[in-house]
Parts: structure tokens; C-alpha cells; sequence
């Protein structure tokens, strides 16, 4: 029956819709605080290495009822980007493999922020879907492998270690998404020197960290395929599936590149999926002389490549490439009722929250893109060249120090090496080595980390931030001297 009472509209509420002159206001805040960072980020601690309860306190504000204006908000903000944070992008950060951050990169953050675009479902992104498809087209083309190679974006390298593992996980046992293992043993196989993603995707996708088999590394930290072999055969005899073989480029540790061509050899041989967890040393793929230790990558079935790494792309921005884009789909493809459409009637195209499990996702492509767009292959190939060569310095430095001891010969620019003394023991003198680390940072100048090189503790010299040169090499190794001959 039809209401005889008028039915009224609400009135607009317009709060959270900001008219594009205050988005201006804050936007243009927030630029010259950036530009501030950037002026002044060489003469700031790299890290304050304050204690956490200070940070906590320091950075916990409130939110009130009534809101910010834009000023206010950067105003809150600015202490804890230029007082609280720790600066990826100073010269001296070479704790870990991070990158600096692009500034073309940031620019399009704000840009697909403000698109803000949901690249899981064609219908809501068709644009920025396809140009996601061309660059991983553009990625897969570069690594070499097949025309029909593509992928996706991913958050990080441990998502798209999971993702290509469960790929390989259920193309192996094709009921297996149905079923799950039902008590079937399978097996993955990656050297010792590989990420802890491995154990972690293993558990994730039900297989349990039991399944990694680790094998053993030679006397440069590769993994030694006469020993993948034989486990991969005694799994075979004891009736264990063997599901993958990972292989890295660029280990966590000293940055070591296992012998791809050989590896892929044996799984071709055997019918093992092929994954390469190139989420560092990747990046080779844009240095002629250091393309050579990609052999053999070409072959693989997935390849994981962080471009927020060593090509510095804002975080988070990582990449899952695949010789086969539909076996992603296989594994991961589900089909929701609210999000069913006739494909021959709408010409949409391929959803991209089929390929992982991500179904709502953002446009990091976009500063990906932009990152490699705005600076040029040949910029990249010049400053990947660069890191190597100040890698190669610190070691000569470090081999040029009596009291200094190189770990390994760099393969990637990431140098470890540590202090010794006469007369310590084996775990005195990594205490020593933690200490030293520890106190180096506390000064700020420069931030290294730490590596294990045959169970023994190194401080580790990541260089992968475009704005570190040779005389941060020379600062840590000062530091390194210096507060070594300090310490008892």
C-alpha cells in the first residue's frame, strides 16, 4: 500500500568529503615537510636508538572529536618524521636490503592513494588492472622468460614466496584445495642459506616447516645440487611428494647466488616446480655485467622480485612473476556470487585478485612504473654498478685492517666482516662483534646489521641506497676499529 506520508531525503553529510582546496592545503603541508626530510636527512642520526617505552610515548596522540585542521595534522605528524623515525634513505643506512625510496615513486603513491582503485576485480580497475598485466609482461620479458609470462604485485617477498608455493603445492596434488593433504608427506627443497619465508609459506599452506629440506651450502654459500639430488631421491624412496626446489638470488645473509642452471636441470629432470626467490638480487636483471648470475632463471616456473629492494621503489612494492599466469589462477581462483559477470557480454578482463589471495589490493604498480620510468634503465645500471663497486671497496678496506676479517668474497653488494683479537674464544669474540654493532649504531653515522657465517656472528654492509657513497665505507669501518679496540 502507498504511504500517504511525503518520503523526505536526509540532508547531506558532507564531513569527510573534502573540497579539493583544503586537499591542497594538507597535500601542499605534507610536500614541504617531505621536502624538509630531504633537506635535511644527511645530517640526521640515521636511527636515535631510543629505548621503546620513550618512542611509545613520544608518538601516542589522540584522536579528538572534533578533528585537525590540515596544519595541526602535519604539525602532529612532523615530530615523528623528523624525530622518532629511523631513515632508510640516509647514506649511512646498511643494515638491511632496503631501498631509499624514489621520489618518482613517491609522487605516484599519492597519485593512486588519491585514485585509490581497487586492483583486485577488473570492473573496479580496468585501466589500472591492465597496466599492472603490461608491466609484469614488461618484468617476465627481462628475466627471459616466455611470451605468456606475467604476474602481479604483492606486498613483500614472503607473500609471493606463499603464493608461488602453493601454486607449486596444488598443480602437484590437484585435489589438493578440495581435500588438503589428507596425511600425503610432501617436500620442498631450499639451501640453508635461504629466506625463513621458505619454512613460513610451508606452514602456511598446511605442509608444516618439517617439509622444508634444507640443504647444506659449498664453501661459498650456494647450494649444493649433488645434495638436493640424493634428498630429493630418498624422499621419492621413502614415498614423499616433492613439490618444489627454491633457489635464491641474493641470500639474506652474505647475498650468495645458488647455481640456478643446474638446479633447473634437475628439476626439469625430475618435474619439480622451479621457484627463484630473487627478491634482492633480482634487480641484476638491469646491470649488463651482473646479468650473467641470472642464468638460468629463465627456466623457472615463479620468480620472486622485490623492486622496493635494490631499485629502491617506495614500500611496499613487491613482484610474483609466472611461466604460466592461469596456474596462479588454478590455486587461487574463487567465484563468488557478488562477483559474477558474463565476460561475453561485458568484454571485461582478467581479475587479479584471482592470481593470489589478495582480493582487494591497491596500484603499487603504479610507482614501480614510475620509479623505473622517471630515472631511466641506463640511471639503474649505472648506480647498480656503483653499489658493487663500493661493495668491493669496504672489502678491500676491511681486508687492508689487522684487526678486521672478511667473511666471503661479495658476489651483491652486501659485505660482512668482523673484528678479531688474540686471545678470545669463538663466542667471546661474537660478543665482542654484537657489542661493536650495537655501539655503531648508537652513534647514528652509520646503521649496520648482522649475519651468522659458519654459525659465527658478522656485522653485514648492505649497499643498496642511492645516496651511500665512499665515505660512509670508510665511516664503518672507523667505527668498526675504533670502538673494537674500546671494547673488553
Amino acid at each position: 500500500m502507498m504511504s500517504t506520508h511525503p518520503i523526505v531525503p536526509p540532508e547531506p553529510v558532507r564531513d569527510l568529503d573534502w573540497e579539493p582546496e583544503r586537499a591542497r592545503e594538507v597535500g601542499e603541508a605534507a610536500l614541504d615537510l617531505w621536502t624538509e626530510l630531504l633537506e635535511r636527512l644527511r645530517d640526521l642520526p640515521v636511527s636515535r636508538m631510543q629505548p621503546a617505552d620513550e618512542v611509545a610515548a613520544a608518538v601516542e596522540v589522540p584522536i579528538r572529536p572534533e578533528g585537525m585542521s590540515p596544519a595541526e595534522l602535519i604539525e602532529v605528524i612532523r615530530p615523528l618524521v623528523l624525530e622518532q623515525a629511523v631513515y632508510p634513505g640516509h647514506p649511512g643506512f646498511l643494515a638491511y636490503i632496503s631501498g631509499a625510496g624514489t621520489v618518482p615513486g613517491a609522487a605516484a603513491d599519492l597519485i593512486a592513494a588519491g585514485l585509490n582503485a581497487n586492483a583486485g576485480g577488473w570492473s573496479l580497475s580496468g585501466g589500472v588492472t591492465e597496466f599492472e598485466l603490461a608491466l609484469m609482461r614488461w618484468l617476465a620479458s627481462r628475466f627471459g622468460l616466455p611470451e605468456g609470462a606475467g604476474g602481479l604485485v604483492t606486498p613483500g617477498g614472503a607473500t609471493s614466496n606463499i603464493t608461488a608455493l602453493k601454486a607449486a603445492r596444488d598443480a602437484a596434488l590437484p585435489d589438493v584445495r578440495a581435500n588438503g593433504l589428507a596425511g600425503r608427506p610432501v617436500a620442498f627443497y631450499a639451501s640453508t642459506e635461504s629466506h625463513a619465508t621458505i619454512l613460513e609459506a610451508a606452514d602456511m599452506i598446511g605442509a608444516g616447516e618439517a617439509s622444508v629440506r634444507l640443504i647444506a651450502t659449498d664453501d661459498v654459500l650456494r647450494m649444493r645440487v649433488d645434495l638436493l639430488e640424493e634428498a630429493i631421491a630418498a624422499d621419492r624412496a621413502a614415498g614423499v611428494i616433492p613439490v618444489a626446489v627454491v633457489g635464491t638470488v641474493g641470500t639474506t645473509g652474505p647475498g650468495t647466488v645458488d647455481p640456478l642452471p643446474v638446479i633447473a636441470d634437475v628439476c626439469a629432470r625430475e618435474r619439480i616446480w622451479f621457484h627463484v626467490d630473487a627478491a634482492y638480487g633480482g634487480a641484476a636483471v638491469f646491470s649488463t655485467p651482473l646479468r650473467p648470475l641470472l642464468a638460468g632463471i629463465e627456466h623457472a616456473d615463479t620468480i620472486t622480485f622485490d623492486p622496493h629492494k635494490w631499485l629502491s621503489v617506495p614500500l611496499t612494492a613487491a613482484v610474483l612473476l609466472a611461466r604460466e599466469p592461469d596456474r596462479l589462477v588454478s590455486a587461487f581462483d574463487h567465484e563468488a556470487a557478488y562477483t559474477r559477470e558474463s565476460r561475453e557480454r561485458t568484454r571485461i578482463g582478467e581479475n587479479l585478485g584471482s592470481y593470489s589471495q589478495a582480493w582487494s589490493r591497491g596500484f603499487s604498480a603504479l610507482k614501480i612504473w614510475a620509479s623505473l620510468a622517471g630515472h631511466g634503465t641506463d640511471a639503474y645500471e649505472r648506480r647498480l654498478a656503483h653499489d658493487v663497486a663500493l661493495a668491493r671497496y669496504l672489502a678491500a678496506r676491511v681486508r687492508d685492517e689487522p684487526t678486521l676479517e672478511l667473511g666471503i668474497d661479495p658476489v651483491l653488494p652486501i659485505v660482512c666482516f668482523r673484528i678479531v683479537r688474540d686471545g678470545l674464544t669463538a663466542e667471546q669474540t661474537d660478543d665482542l662483534n654484537e657489542r661493536v654493532m650495537e655501539a655503531i649504531r648508537r652513534e647514528g653515522k652509520v646503521f649496520p646489521s648482522n649475519a651468522e657465517i659458519g654459525g659465527r656472528y658478522f656485522l653485514r654492509a648492505c649497499i643498496s641506497n642511492f645516496r651511500t657513497e665512499a665515505e660512509e665505507m670508510d665511516a664503518l669501518v672507523e667505527a668498526a676499529v675504533r670502538l673494537g679496540a674500546g671494547l673488553s
